[in-house]
C-alpha cells in the first residue's frame, strides 16, 4: 500500500511512502515517513492527520483501523522542538526545594528582624520532610521512571 504524504502547513507533497501492512501502527508510520522522506520532520515532531485541519491520529491506531487505502493522503504537521518528560520534571522539581530552603536557611532575607527568633522543632521537621520529599522525587525521576 502506498500513501501520499503532504505538508499540513501548505499542502505541498513530500512524496509517497510504502506501508508494509494494514496492521502498521501510526507510531511506526511516522518512523517510516521520516526514514523514507528525509525532508519531513523527525518522527517525534510529527503529527499525522487525515484532513488538513483534522485531529491528530493516535499512535495506537493502525492503517487498517483508519480505513486507509492505497493513494490516500496523510498530512504531516511539524510540532516543533520536543523535550522529554524527564527534562520537564528535572527542571520543575528543584524550584520548590530551593525556594523552601532559602526560607529555612536564610530567614532574615524574608522575615527581617523576626528571623532572629528561635526556630521551632516543627519547622526543622517540616524542612527535613520537605527536603526528603523533593530529593526523592528527583532521584525517582533520574533512576526509576523511564519517561
Amino acid at each position: 500500500m502506498e500513501l501520499e504524504i503532504l505538508n499540513a502547513k501548505n499542502s505541498k507533497p513530500y512524496g509517497k511512502v510504502k506501508v508494509p501492512s494494514g496492521a502498521t501502527p501510526i507510531g511506526d508510520l511516522r518512523d517510516i515517513i521520516h526514514k523514507t522522506l528525509k525532508q519531513t520532520p523527525h518522527a517525534n515532531r510529527q503529527s499525522l492527520r487525515l484532513e488538513l485541519k483534522g485531529k491528530s491520529l493516535k499512535d495506537t491506531d493502525t492503517v487498517e483501523s483508519l480505513s486507509l487505502r492505497s493513494g490516500d493522503k496523510v498530512y504531516v504537521k511539524d510540532l516543533g522542538p520536543q523535550i522529554g518528560w524527564k527534562t520537564v520534571f528535572l527542571a520543575e522539581y528543584p524550584g520548590p526545594l530551593i525556594v523552601y530552603l532559602i526560607f529555612y536557611f536564610r530567614p532574615e532575607l524574608v522575615y527581617g528582624k523576626a528571623a532572629s527568633l528561635r526556630i521551632s522543632l516543627s519547622t526543622h521537621l517540616a524542612a527535613d520532610c520537605y527536603t526528603v520529599h523533593y530529593v526523592k522525587r528527583l532521584l525517582e525521576t533520574i533512576f526509576v521512571h523511564s519517561l
